[in-house]
């Protein structure tokens, strides 16, 4: 599912996060869309979003981040994994690889 997990540690990726330490705003080296995960105000109880931009400022699409039994996910045409490793500092969507913050 994600691309820097091999056989002898399937868990690599790893999944023990709190969703508000992956907020704020994320960019990929390999040209991807940018990432934007931030908390929904506008609703009662809140809720953490993704949105997803390309190059121009127009959002492509805006997500709600789910989680189901520990794993993290936001639902794009298909169930996308997200998995974050504190020490490199690296956030991991399993379609689109890896994303550094933004400064």
């Amino acid at each position: 599912m994600f691309s820097k997990c091999n056989a002898a540690d399937p868990y690599a990726a790893h999944q023990d996060f709190h969703l508000r330490e992956i907020t704020g705003r994320w960019v990929s080296p390999d040209g991807m869309p940018a990432v934007t995960i931030y908390r929904n105000t506008s609703r009662k109880r809140g809720g953490i979003r993704l949105s997803l931009t390309y190059n121009n400022p127009q959002a492509v699409c805006d997500c709600t981040l789910y989680c189901v039994f520990g794993l993290y996910y936001i639902d794009l045409y298909g169930h996308i994994g997200i998995a974050y490793d504190r020490e490199r500092e690296v956030l991991q969507l399993s379609a689109f690889g890896e994303y550094v913050r933004a400064e």
